[in-house]
């Protein structure tokens, strides 16, 4: 092909082989250049967004972060208080022996005092100590054990209380009373 073929092809045809270097030269360059660009411009375009929604989030966190701290440093307040509650197991016996001064002091005779089997909690925090609880006495001095007991600053439930077995001594009405006290151990973390 020189010049004078070129010269010598009709127009029309100069007009499609232009047309189809042209189309070449710009489907070439959409298919290596522009493509290609636009797949990495879209990709782009994603992580901006999604680095955007996450700065977003972040931003909300860091609003919330003061309000965070003032809530933990309340909870572990809250959680100290409430861990003073729960002796150690070094301490339960400490523990019951005054639940055991409590009754003799209330005017209560102890007929009974025989620990329990421990029960561990599920949750692992801590573990169920009962006892047995047998005393005789009069009825205001049961109110005024229970009272006491109450007052403690750990924690012992008193379960399954039953009366019976009245007597009159003197003055006194003697009543025989059965219950359960359960007080809790905090387990080793």
């Amino acid at each position: 092909m020189n010049l004078e073929s070129i010269e010598n092809i009709p127009r029309s045809q100069k007009i499609i082989l232009i047309a189809l270097v042209f189309t070449i030269i710009i489907g070439g360059f959409i298919y290596f250049i522009f493509l290609p660009a636009k797949t990495q411009i879209d990709v782009l375009e994603k992580s901006v967004t999604d680095l955007n929604r996450e700065i977003m989030t972040n931003e909300v966190k860091l609003r919330r972060l003061d309000q965070l701290k003032i809530e933990n440093a309340q909870l572990q307040a809250q959680l100290a208080e409430l861990r003073a509650q729960l002796p150690a197991e070094e301490e339960v016996s400490g523990l019951l022996k005054q639940i055991s001064d409590l009754s003799i002091e209330s005017g209560l005779e102890v007929k009974l005092w025989k620990p329990g089997a421990r029960k561990k909690d599920p949750s692992g925090i801590y573990t169920e100590i009962p006892v047995d609880v047998e005393v005789s006495g009069g009825y205001h001095a049961l109110a005024s054990f229970f009272d006491k007991v109450s007052k403690l600053s750990r924690i012992v439930n008193v379960t399954g209380l039953s009366m019976d077995g009245s007597r009159v001594v003197g003055d006194a009405v003697f009543i025989q009373d059965k219950f359960v006290a359960t007080t809790f151990a905090a387990e080793e973390q």
